[in-house]
C-alpha cells in the first residue's frame, strides 16, 4: 500500500500559515503545554495504578486467604458466622477485581462482549485528557472475537493513542474498526508530524508489543508514516482462527 495514497484518505486539512509571532506562537505553546500535563497525568494514573496492584492488591489477596481460613476453622463451631465471612469474602474479591482493572484495563467478559463501547469509553477519555479532536468510526456489525483476542485488540488501540499523545504534536485522530469480509481492519489515524520509518529502532517497546500483540490476533500490524503527513497504524486480522 502506498504511503501518499493511505494517509490521503483522511484527508489532512491545510496548514494554517503563520500570520504573526504572536499568533502562531501562543496556540503552539497552549497546545505543547495541554500534551504534557495530558501526558503527566497518563504517567500519573499508571505509577498510581501499578502502587495499588503491588501494594493493595497483595494485602487484599492475603485477606482473601485469610478469610477462608476463618470460614474452616469457625464453620463447625460458629455457623451463624458463616453468613458475615461469605459477605466479606465477596467485597474483598470485588475489591480485587477493581485492583486488577485499574492495573491492567477493563475485564476479559467487558471486553468480549461490550469491545465496540469500551473502544468508545477509552477513545472518550483520551479527548478529554488531551483535547485532541478524536473520533471512533464504529463498525457497522457486531465485533465478536474471544476474549483474548478483545484485550489484544484494546491494548493496540491504547498503545496507539498513548503515541499520539507523546509523540505525534497532533490536533486531530480517528479510529475505525470495520469487517471487510473475512477479515476486521483497525486503524489509528493522527494527522501530527510523522516520522521517517527507518528512524524508528526495531526492538521499540510500543511497537514490537504491538506487533507481537497483532500476531496473537491473527495478523500483521503495520505502520504507515512520513514527516508532515501524519500517522496510520494497522492491523489486519481474521474474522475466526481455525484452531
Amino acid at each position: 500500500m502506498n504511503i501518499t495514497t493511505t494517509l490521503s484518505r483522511y484527508e489532512l486539512p491545510p496548514r494554517k500559515q503563520k500570520t504573526s509571532d504572536t499568533d502562531s506562537i501562543c496556540p503552539r505553546c497552549h497546545s505543547k503545554q495541554t500534551r504534557l500535563c495530558a501526558l503527566a497525568r497518563v504517567q500519573e494514573r499508571k505509577r498510581i495504578a501499578r502502587e495499588l496492584h503491588d501494594e493493595l492488591g497483595q494485602q487484599l489477596t492475603a485477606l482473601q486467604q485469610g478469610l477462608g481460613v476463618l470460614r474452616i476453622h469457625l464453620g463447625q463451631d460458629r455457623p451463624d458466622m458463616q453468613g458475615h465471612i461469605e459477605r466479606l469474602t465477596s467485597i474483598t474479591h470485588s475489591a480485587i477485581d477493581v485492583i486488577r482493572e485499574i492495573h491492567n484495563g477493563p475485564p476479559i467478559k467487558q471486553l468480549q462482549h461490550n469491545l465496540s463501547s469500551t473502544l468508545e469509553g477509552l477513545i472518550e477519555e483520551f479527548r478529554q485528557l488531551s483535547e485532541i479532536d478524536c473520533r471512533f468510526n464504529q463498525p457497522k456489525q457486531n465485533v465478536e472475537l474471544e476474549p483474548g483476542r478483545a484485550a489484544h485488540l484494546y491494548r493496540i488501540v491504547q498503545e496507539s493513542l498513548t503515541n499520539i499523545l507523546r509523540h505525534a504534536n497532533a490536533s486531530r485522530a480517528e479510529v475505525s474498526l470495520e469487517r471487510r469480509e473475512n477479515d476486521y481492519v483497525l486503524e489509528i489515524f493522527d494527522d501530527g508530524q510523522g516520522f521517517t520509518l527507518s528512524d524508528i529502532l526495531p526492538d521499540s517497546t510500543g511497537i514490537s508489543g504491538m506487533r507481537e500483540r497483532g500476531k496473537q490476533l491473527g495478523g500483521p500490524v503495520i505502520i504507515f508514516s512520513h514527516p508532515g503527513q501524519g500517522t496510520i497504524v494497522q492491523a489486519i486480522f481474521p474474522v475466526k482462527i481455525n484452531t
